[in-house]
C-alpha cells in the first residue's frame, strides 16, 4: 500500500511542486485500477484534490488529474448560446436564428393557390398562415398566453389589482384577430402605461374610458353684502345721506398710577442737572 502511495505522489510531483500537494485523502478501486487522491494546497484550488490512477497489478501510472471536491469553487455548467439569450438581449444588428424544428412553430400554407377560398380572405383567415412558411403551433400559442398573462400587462400585475374595471370593457382597447384575439387586445390609451402593448382582457388600469372621478367643491361662506335694502336719497338737495355707523363702545377710563414721591424728586433733579449742562 505504501509503495502505491509513494508512486502516486511522485507522479503528482512531476506536474506540481511539493508545497501544492497535501495529505493523503484516500484510495479507491475502479475496475483494474487503483485511484489515490491527495489534497490540493494551491491557493487557487482550495477544496480540490489530486487524483492518480495506477494499474493494480503492475502499479504503472495511468493518469494524473486535478478535480473539484464538494466544497470547491467551480464554474456553472456550460449552457449553449441559443439557450443563454434572454428577452431584452437583442440589440440593433443582432441576428437570432430560429431552429427548424422549433416546437413553437408549425408549417403554414405557402401561398393562396394551394387552398380553395370560397370567399375573400378576411383577417380571421390570416391565422391559418397564408403567405407564411411557419405559424404558431398550439405549443407556441400556449407559451405566449402564459407569458403575457404572467407579465406586467396581465391580470396579476399590481396596477390591474387596483383597477375597478377590466380592459374588456374599455373604449381604448383595440381588438385583434386570430385565436389570441379572444383573450388579448392592444391598448391605445396614451395615458396608460400599457399604451401600444398587448394586454389581457382581464387586465386593467386607472385610465379606463369609463372611469369617473368625483370632484369635491370647496365650501364658500355666504356674502354679507346686503343688496336688497334701498336707501332713500334726494340727489337734488346735494346733501350726502347720513351714514349710520356702528355703535362705539365707551372709551376705557384713563388709567393712572401713583408714583413714589422720593422717586419723583430724583427724576426732577436729574432733569434739572441735564438742562444746566446744556
Amino acid at each position: 500500500m505504501s509503495n502505491v502511495i509513494d508512486i502516486a505522489r511522485k507522479a503528482v510531483l512531476e506536474i506540481a511542486p511539493a508545497e501544492e500537494i497535501g495529505d493523503l485523502l484516500g484510495e479507491s478501486t475502479i475496475e483494474d485500477f487503483s485511484v489515490v487522491t491527495f489534497a490540493s494546497n494551491h491557493p487557487g484550488y482550495i477544496g480540490w484534490h489530486w487524483s492518480v490512477s495506477l494499474h493494480k497489478t503492475h502499479h504503472t501510472v495511468n493518469e494524473v488529474w486535478l478535480e473539484p471536491g464538494e466544497a470547491s469553487l467551480v464554474a456553472k455548467p456550460w449552457v449553449p448560446w441559443s439557450e443563454r439569450i434572454q428577452p431584452g438581449d437583442l440589440s440593433p444588428g443582432d441576428l437570432v436564428a430560429t431552429p427548424k424544428d422549433d416546437p413553437r412553430l408549425t408549417p403554414g400554407y405557402a401561398s393562396v393557390d394551394e387552398i380553395d377560398l370560397a370567399e375573400p380572405l378576411t383577417p380571421a383567415g390570416w391565422s391559418i398562415g397564408l403567405g407564411r412558411e411557419r405559424v404558431l403551433s398550439p405549443l407556441g400559442i400556449d407559451d405566449a398566453v402564459d407569458r403575457w398573462r404572467e407579465g406586467e400587462n396581465g391580470p396579476r400585475a399590481a396596477i390591474a389589482r387596483y383597477a375597478d374595471l377590466p380592459c374588456s370593457s374599455c373604449g381604448w382597447l383595440v381588438t385583434i384577430g386570430g385565436t389570441l384575439g379572444q383573450a388579448f387586445g392592444v391598448c391605445a390609451n396614451a395615458i396608460s402605461p400599457s399604451d401600444g402593448r398587448i394586454v389581457s382582457m382581464d387586465h386593467g388600469c386607472g385610465a379606463h374610458s369609463q372611469t369617473a372621478v368625483e370632484t369635491q367643491s370647496t365650501p364658500v361662506a355666504e356674502l354679507v353684502i346686503d343688496e336688497l335694502a334701498v336707501d332713500d336719497y334726494d340727489f337734488r338737495s346735494g346733501e350726502l345721506p347720513e351714514v349710520k355707523s356702528a355703535e362705539i363702545q365707551d372709551e376705557p377710563e384713563e388709567v393712572t398710577s401713583e408714583i413714589d414721591p422720593e422717586l419723583q424728586d430724583q427724576v426732577s433733579e436729574l432733569d434739572e442737572s441735564h438742562e444746566e449742562d446744556q
